[in-house]
Protein backbone atom coordinates (compact mmCIF):
# COMPACT_ATOMS: atom_id res chain seq x y z
CA UNK A 1 0.00 0.00 0.00
CA UNK A 2 2.80 2.56 0.92
CA UNK A 3 4.95 2.03 -2.53
CA UNK A 4 1.14 2.24 -4.45
CA UNK A 5 0.65 5.48 -2.34
CA UNK A 6 3.89 6.79 -3.74
CA UNK A 7 3.62 6.01 -7.36
CA UNK A 8 0.59 7.77 -7.46
CA UNK A 9 1.64 10.85 -6.46
CA UNK A 10 5.21 11.20 -8.20
CA UNK A 11 6.45 10.47 -11.24
CA UNK A 12 6.07 12.05 -15.43
CA UNK A 13 2.76 13.16 -16.29
CA UNK A 14 1.02 11.76 -19.43
CA UNK A 15 -0.03 14.18 -22.00
CA UNK A 16 -3.88 13.11 -21.30
CA UNK A 17 -3.55 14.04 -17.67
CA UNK A 18 -2.85 17.89 -18.31
CA UNK A 19 -5.88 17.78 -20.80
CA UNK A 20 -7.81 16.16 -18.08
CA UNK A 21 -6.72 18.28 -15.20
CA UNK A 22 -7.79 21.48 -17.04
CA UNK A 23 -10.91 23.41 -15.69
CA UNK A 24 -13.37 21.83 -18.34
CA UNK A 25 -16.16 24.00 -17.93
CA UNK A 26 -18.02 21.33 -15.42
CA UNK A 27 -16.87 23.33 -12.31
CA UNK A 28 -13.63 21.07 -11.65
CA UNK A 29 -10.03 22.82 -11.73
CA UNK A 30 -6.73 20.91 -11.43
CA UNK A 31 -6.71 17.79 -9.48
CA UNK A 32 -4.09 16.60 -7.21
CA UNK A 33 -5.49 13.29 -6.45
CA UNK A 34 -6.22 12.83 -10.08
CA UNK A 35 -2.56 13.61 -10.58
CA UNK A 36 -1.41 10.88 -7.64
CA UNK A 37 -3.79 8.45 -9.60
CA UNK A 38 -2.18 8.81 -12.90
CA UNK A 39 1.20 8.74 -11.16
CA UNK A 40 0.87 5.48 -9.19
CA UNK A 41 -0.76 3.83 -13.13
CA UNK A 42 2.74 5.01 -14.09
CA UNK A 43 6.04 4.29 -11.90
CA UNK A 44 4.25 1.32 -9.98
CA UNK A 45 6.57 -0.98 -8.38
CA UNK A 46 9.53 1.07 -9.64
CA UNK A 47 12.64 0.95 -6.80
CA UNK A 48 14.95 3.95 -6.67
CA UNK A 49 17.51 5.36 -4.48
CA UNK A 50 16.36 8.97 -2.70
CA UNK A 51 18.10 11.40 -0.48
CA UNK A 52 15.78 12.38 2.51
CA UNK A 53 16.68 15.84 4.09
CA UNK A 54 15.51 17.58 7.11
CA UNK A 55 15.84 20.91 8.34
CA UNK A 56 14.15 22.32 11.79
CA UNK A 57 15.37 25.06 12.54
CA UNK A 58 17.99 25.63 10.83
CA UNK A 59 19.64 22.54 11.93
CA UNK A 60 20.06 20.05 8.78
CA UNK A 61 20.24 16.17 8.86
CA UNK A 62 20.54 14.04 5.38
CA UNK A 63 19.90 10.06 4.94
CA UNK A 64 20.40 7.70 2.07
CA UNK A 65 16.85 5.61 1.06
CA UNK A 66 14.91 3.75 -1.42
CA UNK A 67 11.04 3.87 -2.43
CA UNK A 68 10.43 0.59 -1.10
CA UNK A 69 11.46 1.96 2.92
CA UNK A 70 10.27 5.52 2.65
CA UNK A 71 6.78 6.12 4.94
CA UNK A 72 4.39 7.76 1.93
CA UNK A 73 1.16 8.23 3.42
CA UNK A 74 1.85 11.39 5.21
CA UNK A 75 3.22 12.96 2.07
CA UNK A 76 0.43 11.86 -0.03
CA UNK A 77 -2.37 12.82 2.45
CA UNK A 78 -0.29 16.46 2.97
CA UNK A 79 -0.42 17.07 -1.09
CA UNK A 80 -4.11 15.55 -1.39
CA UNK A 81 -5.23 17.83 1.51
CA UNK A 82 -4.67 20.61 -1.19
CA UNK A 83 -6.72 19.46 -4.05
CA UNK A 84 -9.32 21.73 -4.98
CA UNK A 85 -11.34 19.93 -7.77
CA UNK A 86 -14.28 19.39 -5.83
CA UNK A 87 -17.27 21.46 -7.54
CA UNK A 88 -17.31 23.25 -4.09
CA UNK A 89 -14.32 25.17 -5.21
CA UNK A 90 -15.43 26.85 -8.52
CA UNK A 91 -15.66 30.43 -8.57
CA UNK A 92 -13.39 30.65 -5.60
CA UNK A 93 -9.95 31.20 -7.23
CA UNK A 94 -8.67 33.19 -9.90
CA UNK A 95 -7.28 31.27 -12.73
CA UNK A 96 -5.12 32.30 -14.82
CA UNK A 97 -2.47 30.81 -17.61
CA UNK A 98 0.66 32.19 -19.19
CA UNK A 99 3.64 30.99 -21.35
CA UNK A 100 7.44 31.20 -20.42
CA UNK A 101 9.13 30.74 -24.11
CA UNK A 102 12.57 31.11 -21.69
CA UNK A 103 12.20 27.76 -20.07
CA UNK A 104 9.41 26.28 -23.15
CA UNK A 105 6.74 26.24 -20.24
CA UNK A 106 2.87 26.79 -20.13
CA UNK A 107 1.50 27.21 -16.30
CA UNK A 108 -1.66 27.23 -14.57
CA UNK A 109 -2.35 29.45 -11.85
CA UNK A 110 -4.86 29.26 -9.33
CA UNK A 111 -5.21 32.08 -6.38
CA UNK A 112 -7.86 32.50 -3.60
CA UNK A 113 -9.90 35.33 -4.45
CA UNK A 114 -8.80 38.00 -1.99
CA UNK A 115 -12.75 37.80 0.06
CA UNK A 116 -11.86 33.85 0.96
CA UNK A 117 -9.54 34.12 3.72
CA UNK A 118 -10.83 30.64 4.67
CA UNK A 119 -9.16 28.52 2.18
CA UNK A 120 -6.46 26.30 2.70
CA UNK A 121 -5.06 26.03 -0.65
CA UNK A 122 -3.87 29.71 -0.97
CA UNK A 123 -1.84 29.24 -4.44
CA UNK A 124 -1.50 26.70 -7.23
CA UNK A 125 1.36 26.67 -9.86
CA UNK A 126 1.00 23.82 -12.33
CA UNK A 127 4.55 24.28 -14.78
CA UNK A 128 3.79 22.23 -18.27
CA UNK A 129 6.47 21.20 -20.53
CA UNK A 130 4.72 23.23 -23.84
CA UNK A 131 6.16 20.65 -26.10
CA UNK A 132 5.25 17.49 -24.03
CA UNK A 133 2.66 18.72 -22.76
CA UNK A 134 3.89 16.85 -19.00
CA UNK A 135 4.18 17.89 -15.79
CA UNK A 136 7.14 19.78 -14.67
CA UNK A 137 5.94 20.94 -11.64
CA UNK A 138 4.09 21.65 -9.13
CA UNK A 139 3.78 24.55 -6.21
CA UNK A 140 1.42 24.77 -3.62
CA UNK A 141 0.91 27.10 -0.88
CA UNK A 142 -1.42 27.00 2.54
CA UNK A 143 -2.56 28.67 5.08
CA UNK A 144 -4.52 27.60 8.59
CA UNK A 145 -5.70 29.65 11.52
CA UNK A 146 -5.60 27.13 14.63
CA UNK A 147 -6.56 28.13 17.75
CA UNK A 148 -3.16 29.67 19.42
CA UNK A 149 -1.85 29.80 15.76
CA UNK A 150 -1.30 29.93 12.66
CA UNK A 151 0.31 27.26 9.83
CA UNK A 152 1.39 28.02 6.09
CA UNK A 153 2.77 25.32 4.16
CA UNK A 154 5.09 25.54 0.85
CA UNK A 155 5.07 22.02 -1.24
CA UNK A 156 6.84 21.49 -4.57
CA UNK A 157 6.78 18.54 -6.31
CA UNK A 158 8.93 17.89 -9.68
CA UNK A 159 8.48 14.83 -10.94
CA UNK A 160 10.66 11.99 -10.12
CA UNK A 161 13.33 14.88 -9.40
CA UNK A 162 12.34 16.38 -5.93
CA UNK A 163 9.63 16.94 -3.12
CA UNK A 164 9.66 19.66 -0.66
CA UNK A 165 7.27 20.43 2.10
CA UNK A 166 8.32 23.46 4.10
CA UNK A 167 5.93 24.14 7.25
CA UNK A 168 5.97 27.35 9.17
CA UNK A 169 4.44 26.77 12.74
CA UNK A 170 4.23 30.08 14.22
CA UNK A 171 1.78 29.09 17.69
CA UNK A 172 1.43 32.00 19.90
CA UNK A 173 2.19 30.71 23.52
CA UNK A 174 5.64 28.80 21.82
CA UNK A 175 8.62 29.64 19.79
CA UNK A 176 7.97 29.13 16.14
CA UNK A 177 9.09 26.09 13.93
CA UNK A 178 10.46 25.97 10.51
CA UNK A 179 10.78 22.72 9.00
CA UNK A 180 12.04 21.64 5.37
CA UNK A 181 11.86 18.36 4.40
CA UNK A 182 12.78 17.15 1.32
CA UNK A 183 13.79 14.03 -1.14
CA UNK A 184 15.95 14.00 -3.95
CA UNK A 185 15.58 11.00 -6.72
CA UNK A 186 18.67 9.82 -7.41
CA UNK A 187 18.02 8.66 -11.57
Amino acid sequence: MVVALFAILFGACKKKEVAANKDDGNGTYFSIKQYELDQWNTWAGEPFAIVKTVTINKKTDSSYTNSDTISWAPIFKTFAETDISDPKFQGQYNVNSFDDPQDGTHNLFYQAKEDNDELFTRKLLITIDAQTMKIKGIYVETFKKYFGGEKTEKLYYAPMQTIQIQTDDKPILDSRKLTVIEWSFMR
